[in-house]
């Protein structure tokens, strides 16, 4: 993967393997459960890349220092299959053995993420066509087709080989198929073989090429259909592609990297059942690939998380707040089941350039956030820092010379205390009252045809996670497809489509009682991305008790903004959007004041059924639309923590044996923060009331309350 490229758009038990004597064995009998059997902290080894008469030593170090579990093996196809058809996997089971001798067992991954030079040689129609209708050359990763038969029938093949020869191997704990699905510089694949297989998906959607037609509206430009294999992929063709063909080629090209990865999956379940299966990603980050589908038949959830990087690349939004959502949106992927983090940034990281060394603190801090958010296990990444290849300056755990790197003691410190929280600290539900809608729909469709230059999904929806998780209610991230009557509060920004099913899981959860917050460009689109034919705001216009006037792109020329109600507060700006609404039994909390619109609804509320829903019409700043949103919030029932420094962030976990409220400071100064009642700090166990203390970086879980 071209890493620089993925950001542009219960106490010490048995249970615990890290304090089990000797070696571990994993084999098909044992009947191995992540949940119950193994605490998955470790880090990322690459024994292909290292000499073998230095594995007992790097064995004996990660022992010492706690480790419990390595990923091994995820690029090292060229090794296990050095020509077609003949296996190579007696260096990996020697490294296996070691690892396990010193208690440490292993997730395999399958290689299939970089396929070895004489297969991409000998099969040149396995290389991704990307936008441009470039082919790509190897030599990298990430290069290949989803699609590809050639390419599915031999990652298949190797993935089957590891399988029958793993599958009773003492110490194999489970597996990672493939790596970071769709994360490279061409996520996509405009290809031949793509072609056909978009033409078939289509054919099994529809059914009739009439039904196409009329889904996409293909009399426009005189594009109608009249047999299958006229269907084309949407390459460069003069003026914009049907944005119909093109949502649902991303909808394709989606499921075609699913199922590649199923292919693979089918196998390992039935060559090794007693292992658990996943796979590594950057959900909710990485939206070239629906995650929930792609997690959906996997074991848990599997993320990498490069703070540094997001810091470089991230340059208006938070970093703790964009981590924070992919943490959050890698839990919510499975209906809150608890995560790993695959791989955690544990130094400097990068490629031809290369982010700073972590401050002291702040690798703790990265890894309390995922545990904070949801996480049950980290692996950091990597153990050795390589001396060679494209990533020899993504800096690992020992360095280029084999000496400790500046976290090495940071890591070994931390994951000591993640043990002494325990297995039911780390598997504990978490607590959100509030839920923040993200759909791949909405987002692929409004970076097809966004309506203004500066409008982007993935801007909008960092920057209302950043406003709403402000309240430390804890956030779930959904796609209004399912039941949301457990939820206070559903915050919606940019929702562009809004499908049937969605707008009566809507319409259902504000009748209940809930508070439904929309932002402008509601419901605009229907799952075709035909736009609806009816006043805007579509399906939802009944439960918003508005009609939208008029919609406004705005460029140079600003909109002000008088609030009034409940929203009673300074005068804001409204940049790059505003949508114009009509009440129709809505109250107006805010209105325009400039232009040919001035006096009209900006903001409004409508009572519907037990509950309420808002429409936000005008594209505030950070700041005036976290007053909003947060002020919804507490006029809404949800308990808003005040008197919170700014940078820092609290989050609750809770189990039957208790509650463990995480406080993490984000800043380089030391804050204090004010607790209710009487609480035990979990790491130390001391008694904690009033206010607790947090050094630059720091963490503290607390007990109780």
């Amino acid at each position: 993967m071209d890493r620089r490229m993925f950001v542009l758009s219960a106490g010490a038990t048995v249970a615990t393997l890290g304090f089990l004597p000797g070696r571990v064995g994993f084999s098909q009998g044992d009947g191995v459960n992540v949940s119950s059997n193994l605490l998955l902290l470790g880090t990322d080894y690459y024994p292909d890349q290292t000499p073998e008469h230095l594995w007992e030593d790097d064995a004996v170090q990660m022992a010492a220092m706690g480790i419990t579990n390595v990923r091994i093996a995820e690029f090292a196809w060229a090794l296990m299959e050095p020509r077609e058809g003949f296996f190579h996997f007696e260096w990996l089971e020697r490294s296996v053995k070691i690892l396990n001798a010193h208690g440490i067992a292993v997730i395999l991954g399958t290689p299939t993420a970089a396929p070895p030079s004489w297969l991409s040689k000998k099969y040149p129609e396995i290389l991704i066509v990307n936008e441009h209708g470039v082919t790509l050359t190897y030599g990298s990763r990430r290069f290949t087709c989803p699609t590809n038969k050639t390419y599915r029938k031999l990652s298949l093949t190797i993935a089957t080989e590891m399988a029958k020869r793993f599958a009773s191997t003492p110490g194999v704990a489970g597996w990672q198929i493939d790596n970071e699905l769709t994360l490279g510089s061409d996520a996509r694949c405009y290809c031949r073989f793509c072609g056909e297989g978009f033409q078939a998906w289509t054919r099994e959607k529809y059914k009739t090429l009439e039904a196409v037609n009329e889904a996409w509206g293909t009399v426009f430009w005189s594009n109608t259909y009249t047999d299958w294999t006229q269907i084309p992929v949407p390459l460069p063709s003069g003026a914009p592609t049907n944005p119909g063909l093109m949502l649902d080629y991303d909808r394709y090209q989606s499921y075609a990297n699913v199922s590649y990865l199923e292919e693979q999956l089918m196998v390992l379940r039935r060559e090794c059942p007693k292992h658990f299966i996943t796979t590594n990603n950057l959900p909710g980050v990485v939206d070239t690939i629906d995650a929930r589908d792609l997690y959906r038949k996997l074991d848990f959830v599997s993320a990498d998380n490069y703070p540094g990087f997001f810091a470089l690349f991230f340059g208006g939004q938070s970093t703790s707040s964009v981590a924070s959502f992919a943490h959050d949106f890698s839990r919510s992927a499975k209906d809150g089941k608890p995560f790993m983090i695959m791989e955690e940034q544990s130094g400097k990281a990068g490629q031809p350039y290369f982010s700073p060394q972590p401050e002291p603190g702040q690798i703790r801090l990265w890894t309390y956030q995922a545990v904070a958010h949801g996480a049950m296990g980290i692996n950091y990444f990597r153990w050795d820092t390589a001396n060679f290849g494209a990533e020899e300056y993504w800096h690992g755990m020992i360095r280029h010379d084999r000496s400790h790197s500046p976290g090495f003691d940071e890591m070994r410190q931390t994951i000591k205390e993640l043990k002494s929280l325990g297995h039911e600290a780390l598997n504990a539900p978490y607590v959100a009252e509030v839920a923040l809608c993200f759909d791949s729909n909405s987002d692929w469709a409004l970076t097809i045809q966004p309506s203004q230059m500066n409008l982007k999904y993935a801007t909008e929806l960092m920057t209302w996670y950043g406003c709403v998780g402000a309240s430390n209610a804890g956030v779930d991230i959904v796609d209004a497809t399912k039941d949301l009557s457990q939820y206070k509060v559903l915050y919606a920004p940019v929702m562009y489509i809004v499908t049937k099913q969605q707008a009566e899981r809507i319409r259902s959860f504000v009748q209940g009682g809930g508070t439904f917050v929309a932002g402008f460009r509601l419901g605009v689109k229907e799952e075709n991305d035909r736009v609806v034919d009816t006043p805007l705001p579509g399906l939802l216009r009944d439960v918003m008790g508005v009609e939208v006037l008029d919609t406004q792109p705005i460029y140079s020329e600003k909109q002000g903004v008088k609030f009034s109600g409940m929203l009673a507060g300074n005068e804001a700006e409204c940049k790059v959007w505003s949508d114009i609404l009509d009440p129709k039994g809505a109250d107006v909390l805010a209105t325009y004041t400039t232009g040919q619109y001035a006096g009209k609804a900006a903001i409004t509320s409508h009572g519907f059924g037990k509950g309420k829903a808002i429409y936000v019409g005008a594209h505030l700043e950070p700041a005036d639309l976290a007053r909003v949103l947060l002020t919804l919030s507490a006029t809404s029932g949800v308990k808003v923590t005040a008197d919170v420094p700014r940078g820092v962030e609290i989050t609750t976990r809770r189990s039957n044996k208790g509650t463990l409220t995480y406080l993490l400071n984000y800043n380089a100064a030391p804050v204090s923060v004010k607790v209710a009642g009487k609480m035990k700090d979990a790491l130390s166990g001391a008694a904690v009331s009033e206010t607790v203390s947090l050094e630059g970086y720091g963490v503290r879980v607390l007990e109780g309350a």
